[in-house]
């Protein structure tokens, strides 16, 4: 019988790993928005800051660490997947060139993402954990506009460095839809509230 805990552990868990893997494919599709240009994987990435929090105040820190190391995995199995995908021989070439037009990444990208997801999730984890907030819901808004800075600078610097002369306007283009969406998002931290009471 699986009991209550485990059954939330399992929903979290699904949803973590999901939002973390689709982020990869998502990713291929730049949106333009008013002067705004960013990853459409904005919103699924920002909404797994949420949710690790989401479990830390439902249930035991414990479990949404070992989340974000599970997450990291699942990044560099499905980034090794796809560049494994990458170099196996097409049946056709036009399904070629839309296989490396959607998901073809270089060392960069992949170095690049696997180093942002590495020091934003673990900020976002100790800093939610540090609760200096009596408030989750502002702990919470808190530790993940941190973390996404962090996200934001230390992707767009590695991936584009050296290659992108305006790094300044495309990290503060990002960072401001990404503190959108955590703002439109954070009031589904309250329900853990629900969650805690089942």
């Amino acid at each position: 019988m699986v009991s209550g805990s485990e059954k939330k552990l399992m929903v979290f868990t699904t949803l973590f790993i999901t939002g973390i893997v689709i982020s990869n494919v998502l990713a291929a599709k730049i949106v333009k928005m008013g002067v705004f240009v960013f990853p459409a994987s904005i919103i699924s990435y920002t909404f797994t800051f949420i949710l690790i929090n989401m479990l830390s105040d439902v249930l035991e820190s414990k479990y949404s660490k070992m989340l974000v190391y599970l997450g990291f995995l699942a990044q560099a199995v499905a980034s090794l997947l796809i560049l494994m995908g990458l170099f196996m021989p097409s049946a056709s070439v036009e399904r070629g060139e839309a296989y490396r037009l959607l998901l073809g990444t270089n060392w960069r990208f992949t170095l690049a993402s696997l180093s942002a997801y590495g020091v934003s999730q673990f900020a976002n984890f100790y800093i939610f954990n540090l609760k200096f907030l009596n408030n989750p819901l502002l702990m919470n808004l808190f530790s993940v506009a941190i973390a996404q800075l962090l996200d934001t600078v230390v992707f767009t610097v590695i991936a584009f460095l050296g290659v992108y002369k305006g790094l300044f306007p495309m990290i503060l283009s990002q960072y401001l839809i990404k503190v959108i969406i955590v703002m439109v998002a954070n009031p589904i931290f309250l329900l853990t509230r629900r969650l805690k009471e089942r």
